[in-house]
């Protein structure tokens, strides 16, 4: 009776320390598994919570001055997509944007100009306040962000909001938005 009562009470035992044993194993694969996929993104790449925006603010609400500011964010996007498409580190694309400064301006006063408008534009690097804001499944906090600030003119009007870094908005011939993200492309590779 008492080896039997041994064997059940034994194999309960080994069976007890199977599954414990088990948990912690698939515990530390999980664990590395995660690890390894973050490992594999380029640095600076996995945290969205600090990205780079634009914002683009008109002259003032009139119509015309809100059709330019569009026309301006065309040209800057189409300026910048090729630069910062493949970068997969925020330093690296601050000093891309903070490079890309006078060519930024230049752009969006030439296009201005082009456009029958006398006024001129300013185009800097700053950290500024943004309200809560969402880019298709995206969702941005309030808060403080670094950002590329055009101001069109008095910069009085109206505005236009995106992200810069991580790559998210990106223009369509017919001007619809689409969005990207280094990590939704990565994510979409496995």
């Amino acid at each position: 009776m008492r080896g039997a009562r041994f064997f059940i009470y034994g194999r309960a035992k080994i069976t007890g320390m199977k599954t414990r044993l088990a948990i912690r194993l698939t515990s530390i694969l999980v664990i590395a598994a995660a690890l390894f996929a973050l490992a594999a993104l380029p640095s600076g790449c996995a945290a969205e919570s600090d990205p780079i925006r634009i914002h683009i603010r008109a002259n003032s609400d009139a119509d015309i001055d809100q059709a330019v500011k569009y026309i301006v964010r065309d040209r800057v996007t189409q300026l910048l997509a090729p630069r910062l498409s493949s970068i997969g580190r925020r330093a690296e694309a601050y000093g891309i944007i903070r490079s890309a400064l006078p060519d930024i301006r230049e752009e969006a006063e030439r296009t201005l100009k082009k456009c029958g408008f006398t006024y001129g534009a300013s185009a800097r690097l700053s950290r500024e306040e943004f309200p809560d804001r969402s880019y298709g499944d995206r969702f941005y906090p309030a808060g403080e962000y670094d950002a590329l600030i055009i101001d069109l003119g008095s910069g009085r009007g109206g505005n236009w909001w995106c992200v810069a870094f991580p790559p998210l908005c990106f223009y369509g011939d017919d001007g619809s938005v689409e969005y990207a993200s280094l990590i939704a492309e990565l994510l979409g590779r496995l």
